[in-house]
């Protein structure tokens, strides 16, 4: 619209002109108006405004109405190239949140069972160790109640006599003071003989004497 009527103003424009010169000549060659020359450029002169005034309407609402879509259209792609890099950002954002707490509760999970798995082995080896220590003591103490046990009773022949106020306890809860094989028997003093409930055996035998 713009173009078709910048080349109509110009045509106009041109008939002016050309009728304008036309209606000069005739004026001062005749000494008279040329009435069909001076409507044509009367004529002419009225096509050229009305073009012009047309052109310049159309063409600043074309402009704007142009610009005002393009700016739409720019503002609008603008708006969803920013929406879509917001999403995209907070999409980004919840996934590495998620991905977080997963580390999170899995190192959570695996420091909690290695700090079991640490505190189990841990009294487990300190109960082992507890118990050898018992043992060691137990035997330690075996051992050294074996000697002395040694020294205590003496032995004449086949037999071992205990020493005085100590009495050898059999599995039947009978304490003897003479025994052939004193490794079958308890040897302790007799008060605590008394005391675990062991009763004086009523009768010797070929292995042990009352």
């Amino acid at each position: 619209m713009e173009n078709f009527c910048a080349v109509m103003f110009f045509i106009s424009l041109i008939a002016i002109v050309y009728f304008a010169i036309r209606w000069i000549i005739n004026h001062f060659i005749k000494n008279g108006v040329n009435k069909p020359y001076k409507k044509y450029t009367f004529i002419s002169l009225i096509a050229a405004v009305l073009f012009l005034t047309v052109g310049n309407i159309a063409s600043p609402t074309h402009r704007s109405s142009a610009d005002q879509t393009s700016t739409s259209s720019r503002i609008s792609s603008k708006h969803k190239k920013k929406n879509a890099s917001n999403e995209s950002k907070r999409k980004a954002s919840i996934s590495k949140a998620n991905s977080i707490k997963e580390k999170e509760s899995s190192e959570s999970a695996l420091s909690s069972s290695k700090k079991q798995s640490e505190a189990e082995s841990s009294s487990i080896a300190k109960a082992s160790s507890e118990s050898l220590v018992a043992s060691s003591s137990s035997a330690k103490k075996a051992s050294e109640t074996s000697k002395t046990d040694n020294a205590s009773y003496t032995q004449n022949g086949g037999w071992t006599t205990a020493a005085s106020g100590m009495v050898f306890v059999s599995d039947s809860n009978k304490y003897y003071t003479s025994v052939k094989n004193p490794g079958n028997y308890q040897y302790m003093t007799q008060s605590a003989a008394d005391n675990s409930g062991a009763k004086p055996a009523p009768r010797g035998n070929q292995y042990a004497r009352p």
